[in-house]
């Protein structure tokens, strides 16, 4: 039987604004909007403070600064925004290589069956919320269900820093009191067509007879009933199958510890090979990233003769490339992470001077199927 689906809708909180904040904490706590300061300026980012004022986003700035005539401008700063995106889709793909990009500040992730990866899907959220916030200075809300639809909702009503799960069969319940409003693809001119029938609320959009519907609504009628349920099967759409995986950590403490160090690619390594296998590709190349106290940041690749999939070929390549670079730069690091890329399809056969691999890659299958029965802590492996 196949697992239920289980969709995130992670959202950065005010992302402009708190990415200005991230860089320069002096803006905490001020009434902060982000937009163009031209006479036909707009509302490109509205800060939590400003909102009680009625701001908000896609706003003329004039009508802003007259709503919150002490509120502070700014223009912003796209590259350091282009920068934070990148490292907010780079968490989310530690997760799992399913995510939908939406904007800048915003994706779906596929997180169906990871259970046996990362623990119960609120402690996964949970997990990116802080990795968010430690990594970025930034907050995220996240919502959780089957759905697209459900998952955004669910986040949207949260904000700011929330976290919430609407569970399988609930979502009708859920819906049901929130004003149709909600429910995205319903502006202010389908609102005011409801409203004509006595429609206000999601649960009364669910219950209401198709007929009528369709004689006001036209040809949406019955999709409009189904989201009203929370019934929405669309599929994330992906840029493409993921080119490479990885999975990286942020230390507490800068370390300068070997063995720390050595033990922390262990465990990245078997994250990333267990998602490499869940996939069902090989690897050509294994990577290895640290950042250093200073946020200098090294990346080094070993490209293979043989493609893998197995951990500790991984680990095994890794750890060369720990030496390699530790040798150009012994400092305390304070970030570290194992990827694998040039994915391909599993080679039909392998060499007999391959042996090894090909052990490899079984024994991690088998601990794969150990782990999905028993739990993430029920076997390890010793070391090499």
């Amino acid at each position: 039987m196949a697992a239920e689906r289980t969709i995130f809708h992670v959202d950065i909180d005010a992302f402009f604004a708190a990415a200005e904040r991230s860089v320069d904490p002096d803006l905490i706590g001020k009434r902060l909007i982000i937009g163009g300061t031209g006479g036909r300026g707009v509302v490109a980012c509205a800060s939590y403070e400003v909102r009680p004022f009625g701001v908000r986003s896609a706003m003329p700035m004039s009508r802003a600064l007259r709503l919150c005539p002490g509120a502070l401008v700014m223009r912003g700063n796209f590259d350091l925004y282009r920068k934070l995106s990148r490292e907010f889709m780079a968490i989310l793909r530690d997760y799992t290589p399913d995510v939908q990009v939406m904007s800048v500040d915003e994706a779906y992730m596929d997180m169906t069956g990871t259970e046996g990866l990362y623990g119960p899907h609120e402690k996964a959220a949970a997990d990116i919320k802080d990795r968010v916030r430690r990594e970025l200075k930034l907050t995220a809300s996240i919502g959780i269900a089957g759905s697209r639809l459900v998952s955004k909702i669910a986040s949207d009503e949260r904000k700011p820093d929330g976290l919430f799960t609407v569970p399988p069969g609930g979502e009708a319940d859920y819906l049901a009191p929130m004003p149709v409003r909600k429910l995205p693809g319903i502006g202010p001119r389908a609102a005011e067509k409801l409203g004509r029938l006595g429609v206000r609320t999601l649960g009364q959009l669910a219950a209401f007879p198709e007929g009528p519907l369709r004689r006001e609504m036209g040809n949406h009628a019955v999709r409009l009933i189904d989201r009203a349920k929370g019934i929405d099967d669309s599929e994330l759409t992906l840029d493409g199958e993921a080119k490479s995986i990885s999975s990286e950590t942020t230390f507490h403490e800068d370390t300068t510890d070997r063995a720390f160090l050595e033990k922390t690619i262990a465990g990245l390594a078997e994250k990333v090979g267990r998602r490499l296998r869940r996939a069902g590709k090989h690897a050509r190349s294994v990577s290895l990233k640290l950042r250093y106290d200073d946020f200098t940041t090294l990346t080094r690749h070993n490209t293979l003769p043989v493609s893998i999939d197995g951990d500790a070929r991984i680990v095994e390549v890794a750890m060369g490339l720990l030496d390699a670079t530790l040798r150009q730069r012994n400092a305390p690091v304070r970030l570290l992470g194992v990827g694998v890329e040039n994915l391909t399809e599993p080679a039909s056969q392998l060499s007999m001077l391959d042996t090894a691999v090909v052990d490899d890659s079984a024994l991690s299958s088998t601990l794969d199927r150990i782990r999905d029965r028993f739990g993430e802590d029920s076997v390890s492996r010793g070391p090499g």
